[in-house]
């Protein structure tokens, strides 16, 4: 529906509106959890909507290698070099906000202005919520088909031995940066702020500057503590158990582009009884993937009740049917704890 009057506040003596910008956060930007993939970015760029993305397997050194001698006959076989390949699926999005004409004439205000200096901000979160979907749906397909090999129950509220064992599921593997103090660390673990507020009650997050510099996140086991209520909560009441999530470097291959027309304005001259009226339309092409996984496409319903759907929309995303491992496990940089609260 259009903004229309009874929408506005209205002022006497100043007609001048706060423009109060929403307290949700892009801290998956911030944090470098979503970062822009040129390979990623290439692929949204091709004629088509589902693409596959091949690697190289790497070299398995569990092989013994061969021995030399000095025996004519004896004749080394060669390894074979083998690919394998995941598939992404590209979103195709768009979003619109009409406002009636009347309502400029008669505030001086346009709503669509406010509406343009917040695009930005905007597409930001609906990537970061496309996001969230897309591991819930990874979390849910281990959980259905893995044997959960990469969560851990903390049994209770959340604990460092929890967080600990949840970065163990990685092995080996276990991917690690270089922190600027020097320390080695995975890069994020992303929480809901209930599970945030437990931690705090003990004091163990650590806002230590470093190098003088006042910290942008507070830090855990030495990394970024992601605060997002959009973390989902597994059942309700006093057994609810809340979903925190580490991000290993380059868990997600994020990638997004404009639309030729991704910003166009459409004007109704007959509506208001001829008033008229002025909408916004809004348009972006998203791929966010998880390496190590392909998706599936068994189920794509975009928006419900749409005759051909193109799109993931984010139940689609979060459902276990709709992802298959690729990689083996300690090669995803993914895990997953699951906690409740202290009483």
């Amino acid at each position: 529906m259009p903004t229309i009057l009874s929408d506005v506040v209205f002022r006497d003596e100043l007609r001048d509106y706060m423009r109060v910008n929403t307290v949700e956060k892009t801290a998956f930007f911030q944090s470098g959890i979503l970062v822009s993939n040129s390979d990623m970015s290439q692929l949204l760029a091709s004629p088509s909507n589902t693409f596959t993305i091949p690697w190289w397997v790497d070299l398995d050194a569990s092989i013994e290698s061969n021995y030399s001698n000095d025996v004519y006959t004896d004749i080394a076989v060669p390894l074979a070099v083998t690919s394998a390949e995941m598939q992404a699926r590209a979103a195709y999005l768009n979003e619109g906000w009409a406002a009636m004409n009347l309502v400029k004439n008669i505030t001086n205000q346009d709503p669509l202005d406010f509406v343009a200096s917040r695009l930005t901000s905007y597409w930001q979160r609906v990537a970061q919520r496309r996001t969230i979907a897309t591991v819930v749906g990874i979390y849910n397909g281990n959980v259905a088909g893995n044997d959960g090999d990469m969560v851990v129950d903390a049994g209770g509220p959340i604990t460092a031995a929890s967080v600990i064992r949840a970065r163990a599921t990685m092995g080996d593997y276990t991917p690690q940066i270089v922190t600027p103090n020097g320390t080695k660390a995975l890069s994020s673990i992303v929480m809901h702020s209930a599970v945030y507020a437990e931690l705090s009650i003990l004091n163990l997050i650590d806002f230590t500057p470093i190098a003088d510099q006042v910290p942008e996140f507070g830090r855990y086991q030495n990394m970024l503590v992601v605060i997002d209520d959009g973390m989902p909560v597994i059942g309700t009441g006093a057994d609810a158990k809340y979903l925190s999530i580490i991000f290993g470097p380059g868990a997600i291959g994020y990638a997004e582009e404009q639309d030729e027309n991704d910003i166009a304005y459409d004007r109704e001259e007959a509506r208001g009884n001829g008033g008229g009226a002025e909408t916004l339309w809004t348009r972006r092409n998203f791929v966010v993937h998880p390496l190590g996984y392909s998706f599936l496409s068994a189920t794509i319903t975009g928006t419900p009740g749409t005759t051909r759907p193109v799109s993931a929309n984010w139940s689609d995303l979060a459902l276990a049917t709709n992802w298959q491992r690729k990689w083996a496990r300690k090669q995803v940089p993914l895990a997953f704890i699951t906690s409740t609260l202290g009483s």
